[in-house]
């Protein structure tokens, strides 16, 4: 029996998505520690391989347009082929990109592979679509949160031990080696999904394939309030996330090895994301969201005016303990306002629009930080989460009737 045939076997078995979440649990544990290996210090490895702070930044916005792409092609598929399959495909995708990532020693060609890498998040939709199929409408967002917090445990441990791995061996060799073990666990996460994932959602003998192309011609105000609400986060995230390790290293003055703890107990606090969900399951999305922006926004700057390890350390967990709330309820949301037939799309839409804002926040942080000041792309975050917050109070309402 060939991989296909077993896998148009398993998904014959049923829409019995009960069992899944301890299945995606344990997959998304898995990627998240392979990931958490490397993830911190791409940047500051692609510095040492030659390149800028500049162009990263380009090197990331092109990958955000690549990805575009995907998200598209990856809502198609889901809700038209099923989730299963494409997330499977995906994962081994990664892990062989992991292991590309471990021989190239030219920032040029990282550049390269690093966008060709990115074809791996087609998978993004049929993945969260998976994640809402399978949790119940009352309790959505304390599920998406737990499952969140179970990938974000592991992620505290591995930055550790790439922190330590790039201090014993240094930036270059250590990144390299941590890309192996990288390529591993991402296997490993696709092996689970392959023996134990049940299929969502049963391919479509509704209409023709051009039909299934086209999204629900009327979507709802607090549906597109609420997507360009996250574009707007996603920009503000673009213009940092990259940055926050080098501004530590070049500006604080801190070494890998420091920073790694600080990132590590920043995973740590995720913890906080599972009462923040049952509060906003209980008392309302909206209203959780709204906090969690307006108390995020001056937590980057903090971290702009640091200058010790303690400073840098007590800013950055200010600015995950108000953030980390924001993207679960925002998806369990999101979920409860979409029907279940076009969530892949639905889920592509807002994967889309959330490349396009990581593309100019990521070039504009890259070119504050470099050509301006280095702490000019904080500030920007905080006036990003501010306008995000005021789309949610004036476009977005909870819904009557949660989809299921």
């Amino acid at each position: 029996m060939t991989a296909v045939d077993f896998l148009k076997k398993r998904d014959s078995n049923g829409l019995r998505s009960g069992g899944n979440f301890p299945v995606i649990a344990a997959s998304t544990a898995l990627k998240s520690f392979g990931s958490g290996l490397i993830n911190s210090y791409v940047t500051l490895y692609f510095v040492e391989l030659g390149g800028s702070a500049f162009s990263f930044g380009l090197t990331a916005a092109l990958a955000s347009l690549i990805g575009c792409i995907c998200f598209l092609l990856g809502g198609l598929i889901a809700d038209y082929y099923g989730r299963r399959r494409i997330m499977f495909i995906a994962a081994f995708y990664g892990g062989f990109s992991a292991l590309l990532f471990a021989v190239i020693k030219d920032w040029r060609l990282f550049a390269l592979v690093y966008i060709v890498a990115t074809f791996a998040s087609i998978s993004g939709p049929a993945s969260s679509a998976t994640v809402a199929d399978s949790i119940p409408p009352k309790k959505r967002a304390a599920g998406i949160a737990s499952l969140q917090v179970i990938s974000s445990l592991p992620v505290a441990v591995a930055l550790l031990m790439g922190g330590w791995i790039m201090n014993e061996y240094g930036v270059l060799d250590g990144f390299r080696l941590a890309c192996i073990f990288t390529s591993v666990f991402s296997f490993l996460s696709a092996l689970v999904i392959f023996y134990f994932l049940k299929e969502t959602w049963q391919k479509s003998d509704k209409g023709r394939l051009r039909d299934w192309l086209k999204l629900p011609h009327q979507l709802s105000s607090s549906l597109k309030g609420l997507i360009c609400s996250y574009a707007l986060v996603a920009f503000a995230n673009g213009a940092v996330a990259s940055y926050y390790i080098l501004y530590a290293t070049k500006v604080i003055g801190l070494t890998p090895l420091q920073w790694a703890p600080i990132v590590s107990i920043q995973f740590l606090v995720t913890l906080l994301k599972i009462p923040g969900a049952w509060v906003s399951d209980n008392v309302g999305k909206r209203k959780v969201m709204i906090v969690s922006l307006l108390a995020c926004a001056p937590c980057a700057i903090m971290f702009a005016l640091s200058r010790s390890f303690l400073q840098a350390l007590i800013s950055v967990l200010f600015v995950t303990a108000t953030g980390i709330f924001y993207t679960p309820v925002y998806e369990a949301l999101q979920a409860n306002l979409t029907p279940k037939a076009t969530r892949g799309r639905i889920l592509a839409l807002w994967q889309l629009t959330t490349s396009l804002a990581t593309i100019p926040g990521t070039i504009a942080g890259g070119f504050l930080f470099e050509a301006v000041d280095p702490a000019l792309p904080f500030y920007l975050f905080s006036i990003a989460e501010v306008i995000a917050a005021f789309f949610i109070i004036s476009f977005v309402q909870e819904p009557d009737k949660k989809e299921p």
